[in-house]
């Protein structure tokens, strides 16, 4: 049984996993902070999801591709201290592929070319999967510089995660392939350039003057760097299947989330990837539900129908309603009538909300079933009071992930 105390105490990487909107970045958050607090470890949350929420979520204005520890001002507000370290990094794409092309190129001139190349500014710039890739390469660098006992990774909805954990294969296949042989033939291209001189004329009017040509030049330069990028990529893979990397799946308990929680977890079996545990996220707390409910409402019935009560009850209010406005002449609107009055609107609101959340908690408790189908070891958030605002709330969070 692997329980949420257990994930923090190990060496390596927790790569947390779901669906947009259930509230991984909030728990990946929440899990350093707990790390950081529970343990002497050095911890890095890291998110490759390009959206910025991880910031506010740890109460930072922004932060980028370098790493921001966490200083132990910011929890001045709480009891709860930092035993360890925390830090946090979000992929900075551009900068990133800056550094891997400077660190694989085999010289300076190589380095240069491509990083002036048009095409590598526009794929680095704006083209979506080229972020894929460094994300792992950006965990890879963080985890193997040896900085950090435990890297909590936060990442994008279910799908795109899963194009970023296959990022390392795809690079492998792609060096390997014959597009890139086409690519980068020498001869092919000469030949193209002297027998297709009308087709470039027009490719450049149409597309941007030499377009095409640097097309051949970033791919023939690319594949000089072709064994420092293979032989990281199947690090990277290596890295992702460790038996130190932990996948956690998050979920609320709502159809289309597990859904996709469901399809996550078959995904990462196939890619022969485990999933440690899984968190279901937002659940009616105990004091909130139900019967908790019943037995307030009887409560406040009983009391209700004790007219010596109302009668106290009456009085104490009167004293301190006059006691706290003694400048009015006006009578006081407290009386037992409307005393009685105000505990039966009361009694009726707690009522309904107790039949409100008893059918929501026997719906979770249906839906829970399925979070066991697909995850032999599971704990639960509960829906906190307010949205998590400061690293106060991250604390109450991380506490709160109970072992089911």
């Amino acid at each position: 049984m692997t329980s949420v105390a257990e994930l923090i105490q190990r060496d390596g990487l927790i790569v947390v996993c779901g669906s947009g909107g259930v509230g991984k970045t909030s728990i990946s958050a929440a899990l350093g902070v707990l790390a950081a607090t529970q343990t002497e470890k050095r911890v890095l949350v890291l998110t490759v999801d390009p959206a910025k929420r991880l910031a506010n979520a740890l109460g930072l204005r922004e932060f980028g591709n370098v790493e921001v520890q966490i200083t132990s001002e910011l929890f001045k507000t709480s009891k709860t201290k930092l035993r360890g370290s925390l830090s946090a990094a979000m992929i900075d794409t551009k900068a990133s592929w800056d550094d891997l092309i400077s660190r694989h190129a085999p010289d300076e001139a190589t380095r240069n070319s491509v990083l002036q190349n048009s095409l590598y500014k526009n794929l680095t710039e704006r083209f979506v999967h080229s972020h894929d890739y460094i994300a792992v390469e950006r965990l890879y660098q963080a985890h193997s510089s040896g900085a950090y006992d435990l890297i909590i990774v936060d990442t994008p909805p279910s799908r795109n995660a899963l194009t970023i954990l296959d990022a390392p294969k795809r690079m492998q296949d792609f060096f390997s392939s014959r597009l890139l042989k086409l690519l980068t033939a020498n001869s092919q291209w000469q030949l193209l350039t002297l027998a297709a001189k009308p087709f470039y004329e027009i490719a450049d009017r149409l597309l941007g003057k030499g377009l095409l040509r640097d097309v051949a030049e970033f791919f023939t330069l690319f594949r000089t760097m072709e064994t420092g990028f293979v032989e990281r990529a199947k690090k990277v893979e290596a890295l992702l299947h460790d038996s130190k990397t932990s996948f956690a799946i998050v979920t609320t308990l709502e159809d289309a989330p597990l859904s996709e929680a469901e399809f996550l977890s078959v995904a990462l079996k196939e890619r022969k990837f485990t999933t440690h545990l899984a968190i279901a996220n937002r659940i009616i707390p105990k004091e909130l539900q139900g019967e908790v409910l019943i037995e307030q409402a009887d409560v406040l019935n009983n009391a209700r129908q004790n007219t010596e009560f109302i009668s106290e009850l009456t009085e104490v209010l009167l004293s301190k309603d006059k006691s706290s406005d003694t400048s009015s002449n006006t009578s006081s609107e407290i009386d037992e009538a409307n005393l009685l009055k105000l505990l039966t609107q009361t009694l009726e609101t707690i009522q309904n909300y107790a039949q409100e959340t008893t059918k929501i908690s026997e719906m979770q408790s249906a839906l829970l079933g399925r979070v066991a189908g697909f995850a032999d070891n599971f704990t639960v958030a509960p829906m906190l009071e307010s949205d998590i605002a400061d690293i106060n709330g991250l604390i109450t969070l991380g506490k709160n992930l109970n072992i089911v």
